[in-house]
């Protein structure tokens, strides 16, 4: 009762963030909409996977290598206004692709430009949030701030493909579009009756890409001052790989053992882990310990990925997905809680913005891995008559689909290992705060940093 309390009064005495996080959900459940639905038309109107995996590569690559550069304008520019520009810029985005889809001049080429400019824009609406969220709320709530917006995110992964096919089939795929519009119109109207701290600028502001480059420098260069974060950064990569081969390896494991309507009910049960996780965060908060909890769930990730790995049975492959899916929202939550309060605000554009491009190659590479790792070494050695068949295949079995069980398997080792092994190292270490200084300075200790 008593984290209920907690977060009721988060939610109570927090008004601001509570309007910026209503408002930012249904936006972020309108794109992920136009994003569902844009896949879809692609497809029907293609017939090829080549084409929709390049609309997901544009979607996704470009925002992450772009975002160490927007760290360094998130810290110098108004983050408020940074948000704001961002989602007019994604509005437009979306009403432009309505309107050539209402005239009848939609072609495929726009959709890949569209993914590209959607994805810059939430590379800026992604940086700014989380920036700003250690401004809107105190650093002993940043935990419960952040599962909450990790509860928005699963409800958006669980309700979209449900909410695009009902209003795709109802509807038209224009209407869609104009859902989002609307979508990112309540966003933007909560962002402009809210009030988001700015944090007070130590430092001359220069300009030029010299700057820009010297400032992602000085981010690399707070990070590697400590310790425990570039074991975080490696251990948050490692997680984002897997959970990127995981996202690949999901569909054909499920699908090669039943049916589209039995794989829809399996991601259905998933997704509502996802959900519980969120709201464990949100009322929790990942709690004094938060180091320890990151890598207890992360433990507890690498369970579950094994369980789903290791039978070719549907029970048995839906509950250790929902486990391992249960786990992510209070492993990013946490994370992000960690990073949030352990730097000064005036450089936590550019921190963040660092660590979302290392682990988002992290997730890019995890998601170009898994068919090869599968198709081409696995699937040969787990045949009937394959090296495997009569050590590890007598354990987990052969045939179709066991080289994905196989490498699940090798995914949730790989995190159950480092897990624990960093969760011993640091539990005998003295309290995160003591851990999470920089050479010894106090956590929250502004650093100056020097005039270019």
């Amino acid at each position: 009762m008593k984290y209920v309390r907690q977060f009721l009064e988060t939610i109570y005495e927090h008004r601001n963030f509570t309007l910026f996080w209503f408002g930012q959900s249904l936006s972020e459940i309108g794109t992920r909409l136009t994003g569902f639905g844009l896949s879809i038309w692609v497809y029907q109107n293609t017939h090829a996977v080549a084409q929709l995996s390049l609309v997901l590569f544009f979607t996704s690559l470009p925002g992450v290598l772009i975002t160490p550069f927007v760290g360094a304008f998130v810290d110098k520019w108004n983050r408020k206004w940074t948000i704001i520009f961002s989602e007019i810029a994604a509005a437009l985005i979306t009403l432009t692709l309505a309107l050539l889809l209402l005239t009848d001049n939609l072609q495929l080429r726009y959709t890949y430009v569209s993914a590209f400019f959607t994805s810059l824009c939430g590379s800026f609406q992604m940086t700014g949030k989380a920036a700003a969220l250690a401004m809107m709320v105190p650093s002993n709530q940043i935990g419960r701030a952040n599962g909450m917006i990790q509860f928005s995110s699963a409800v958006g992964q669980l309700a979209t493909p449900i909410l695009a096919g009902v209003i795709i089939a109802n509807l038209q795929f224009h209407s869609l579009l104009l859902i989002d519009f609307s979508t990112y119109l309540i966003g933007l109207f909560t962002l402009l009756i809210i009030k988001i701290p700015q944090p007070e600028p130590s430092i001359v502001l220069s300009r030029g890409i010299t700057a820009i480059i010297n400032d992602i420098v000085y981010s690399w260069e707070n990070i590697s001052s400590r310790f425990f974060f570039i074991i975080l950064l490696a251990f948050m990569t490692i997680n984002s790989f897997v959970d990127g081969m995981t996202s690949v390896l999901i569909n054909p494991l499920i699908l090669s053992l039943s049916n589209a309507t039995t794989f829809g009910s399996v991601m259905s049960i998933a997704g509502c882990g996802m959900v519980g996780g969120s709201i464990v965060m949100s009322i929790w908060g990942g709690g004094e310990k938060s180091i320890s909890a990151l890598f207890m769930f992360g433990s507890l990730n690498g369970i579950g990925l094994v369980i789903a790995g290791v039978k070719p049975s549907i029970p048995i492959i839906t509950f250790g997905i929902a486990l391992s899916f249960f786990t992510l929202p209070i492993i990013l939550g946490t994370n992000n809680k960690i990073w949030q309060t352990s730097f000064n605000p005036n450089i936590q554009g550019r921190v963040l913005a660092l660590f979302y491009t290392v682990t988002g190659l992290g997730a890019t590479f995890g998601n170009l891995s898994a068919s090869p790792l599968t198709d081409k070494i696995l699937a040969p050695i787990l045949s009937s008559d394959g090296i495997l068949a009569n050590t590890i295949g007598k354990l987990i079995e052969t045939g179709q689909g066991r080289e994905i069980g196989f490498l699940m398997i090798i995914e949730g080792l790989i995190m159950f290992i480092i897990s624990v092994s960093l969760y011993s190292y640091f539990a005998f270490k003295p309290i995160d705060e003591e851990l999470l200084a920089a050479d010894g300075e106090p956590l929250h200790q502004d650093r100056i940093e020097p005039t270019r």
